[in-house]
């Protein structure tokens, strides 16, 4: 496609393009739109300006006619490129104004999707862009439109009077164009120009391929988080065995549970089946323990029993090698309409009938967070570190490979499940991009994500153990960013955002001014408020506190404070409205008593969360222990109190 013709082409989709008119190689120049830019427009030529095929600031048809006897002169006889009739100019008007960008791409992992930010020559050097999906909504282009500096033209900066509409306007129109010409693989728009008249496109690229077909999807899909008639096969007596640790922790299991094992005999008061033929009537959850080659058989017995959920914890399949099996399974999957979570995976847990087909730890305390993992590793660190800090669980899904069920299919069984308030995501790759980011979309409950493979090598090791491929990493988080997911940058910060995720305001109470300076400092850098104390909040205070306390924000009841002084400042403090939480800050001076203080926690029940930060050693080590074994969350640094903010 021309220039010319790409610009016609642009106008049908709402796209403003400059007055322009197209020459051929000796054809009389008579225009009357000035300043304007003259062009080669050639196949033979990809990059005009590299063979000096544009020619700016003409102002009048006597330049643009020695222009371009200049520039063809230029092109065949320094540039060695023959022209002929074939080949023509095309004359533009030129327009001033601030220089933009929009282009689509098509991604591996997301298909279709729309860059947007500052253009021109600098494009590549600063990349102030910014990334939207192709089905994005109007919401979705407004949050990642503000990622870009050059937003703020758009919001008054320095009196400019352009209004956030334009861009929403454009970026439809783009999604529309594209939607609509399935064949497009790229879409430059550079310099796109801003202008008192709008947004107009002044030079435009367009590369085509031929579309691929996409691959159906299972539309009467199974939901997952229904269990009420499970087989565990491969249950163990061995208790070295995952087999043993799997049938250890669901024996609790509200619905009914068999265990298969083909040595038979006894466990934990359950007998063991020598075959799956053994269980009379259908079954609907599987679980698989047992070693690699014995998985296909396995599944072909069980869907006889009209098996529609089956976890694979043995791993051996494409992260080593063993593609083609893998593949089978998902095959079986899609044959007989049964979800696969896993292979080379950690297993489920579901609070709501006390069900964990895990082996992890079997401490899981009952809570409203739903956290879905790519790593099994990652995830049992933080089921561990959960229990430690008395965080519970709706829901635990470690999908592994994900040959079949990912993330995708699994938000919107949450989004559905009462239980489930809020989701957190430990991600290594996608395979379903698309679906992906419209599960998300569909979703009213807050995501936090965690997304490893952010570097090359990264990615390749993150292949290696899952075998999904990571993709682009500013893509991506550009995309998060624009569905509202608050995307945390450490796997602890999974289990522990979501209890503090609130926009409101933090409270501090602190033994030492020092800290709570820095405190202040490390909460301010993560983008969240501190309270301001009221006149009233200050005159409340001044009853129970040394007349030399700080009177603001952090809140320092002086070095010689006792339990009895933090139990006083937190009877006010959590009285105050508009408050998140509430840092209680310990540091070991001669007066502390990090024990004393701490016991309050147990002892009273506060409106707000309280979080003790306890920094030191020896001297505040038994109110670390006594925090631990009453399961009140606490932190032991500055840093770690706030890296997940």
């Amino acid at each position: 496609m021309t220039e010319s013709e790409l610009y016609q082409w642009l106008g049908k989709y709402g796209i403003k393009t400059p007055k322009c008119k197209v020459l051929g190689m000796e054809e009389e120049i008579n225009i009357d739109f000035f300043p304007a830019v003259l062009k080669i427009q050639s196949p033979k030529i990809v990059h005009k300006s590299d063979v000096g095929g544009v020619i700016l600031n003409l102002n009048s048809n006597e330049e643009l006619k020695n222009a371009r006897e200049k520039m063809k002169e230029k092109i065949q006889k320094v540039h060695n490129i023959p022209l002929d009739e074939k080949d023509c100019f095309i004359i533009t008007q030129m327009i001033n104004g601030e220089e933009l960008y929009a282009g689509t791409v098509k991604d591996q992992t997301f298909e279709d999707v729309i860059l947007f930010g500052k253009g021109g020559i600098y494009l590549e050097l600063y990349k102030d862009i910014c990334y939207i999906d192709s089905k994005a909504q109007e919401d979705e282009i407004l949050r990642a439109f503000k990622t870009t500096k050059i937003s703020k033209l758009f919001e008054g900066y320095r009196g400019s009077t352009h209004q956030i509409d334009e861009v929403i306007k454009l970026i439809k129109n783009i999604q529309k164009l594209i939607e609509e010409n399935p064949d497009i693989k790229e879409l430059d728009i550079n310099p796109l120009k801003l202008t008192a008249k709008g947004l107009i496109a002044v030079d435009a690229r367009i590369l085509k391929e031929t579309p691929q077909i996409k691959k159906s999807k299972p539309t009467n899909r199974y939901n997952f988080l229904h269990n009420e008639r499970i087989v565990i096969v491969g249950a163990s007596t061995d208790k070295t065995k995952v087999g043993y640790a799997v049938a250890k922790n669901a024996i609790n299991f509200t619905g009914e549970l068999f265990f298969v094992n083909q040595k038979g005999g006894e466990l934990l008061g359950k007998p063991l089946l020598k075959n799956i033929d053994e269980i009379k009537g259908d079954i609907d959850t599987a679980v698989l323990a047992i070693p690699a080659p014995f998985i296909i058989p396995t599944i072909q017995t069980l869907v006889k029993k009209n098996l529609k959920n089956l976890i694979v914890i043995t791993a051996g399949f494409k992260e080593s090698g063993h593609e083609q099996e893998e593949i089978q399974i998902g095959q079986l999957a899609n044959q007989n309409n049964f979800n696969v979570l896993g292979p080379n995976c950690l297993g489920y847990f579901n609070s709501t009938t006390d069900l964990n087909l895990t082996f992890g730890t079997g401490n899981l305390k009952n809570g409203s967070l739903a956290f879905i993992s790519q790593s099994g590793a990652v995830l049992a660190a933080l089921m561990d570190s959960a229990n430690t800090l008395n965080i519970g669980f709706s829901h635990i899904l470690s999908t592994g490979n994900a040959v079949d069920l990912e993330s995708s299919d699994l938000i919107p069984m949450l989004q559905k499940d009462a239980n489930c308030k809020s989701i957190s995501i430990y991600l290594e790759g996608i395979n379903k991009g698309k679906e992906f980011l419209e599960s998300i979309r569909n979703c009213s409950k807050p995501i936090f994500l965690f997304k490893s493979g952010k570097s090359e090598e990264a990615a390749k090791a993150a292949f290696s153990h899952t075998g999904n491929l990571s993709g682009n990493y500013n893509m991506f988080a550009g995309l998060m960013k624009s569905l509202n997911v608050r995307v945390v940058d450490n796997i602890e910060a999974l289990i522990l955002k979501p209890i503090f995720h609130n926009n409101k305001q933090i409270a501090i109470i602190t033994n030492a001014g020092g800290p709570g300076t820095v405190l202040t400092d490390s909460i301010i850098a993560r983008e969240k408020n501190l309270y301001s104390l009221k006149k009233e909040d200050i005159e409340a205070l001044n009853k129970v506190l040394p007349s030399n306390w700080s009177h603001n924000n952090p809140i320092d009841i002086i070095g010689d404070a006792l339990a009895q002084r933090y139990e006083s400042t937190l009877d006010i403090v959590d009285t105050f409205d508009g408050l998140d939480y509430i840092y209680m800050l310990i540091t070991p001076q001669d007066m502390t008593d990090p024990l004393g203080s701490v016991k309050i926690l147990k002892q009273k029940s506060y409106k707000h969360k309280v979080v003790p930060i306890l920094i030191g050693g020896e001297i505040v080590q038994k109110a670390k222990d006594f925090c631990k074994d009453n399961k009140i969350l606490f932190f032991s640094s500055i840093t770690e109190a706030t890296s997940f903010l």
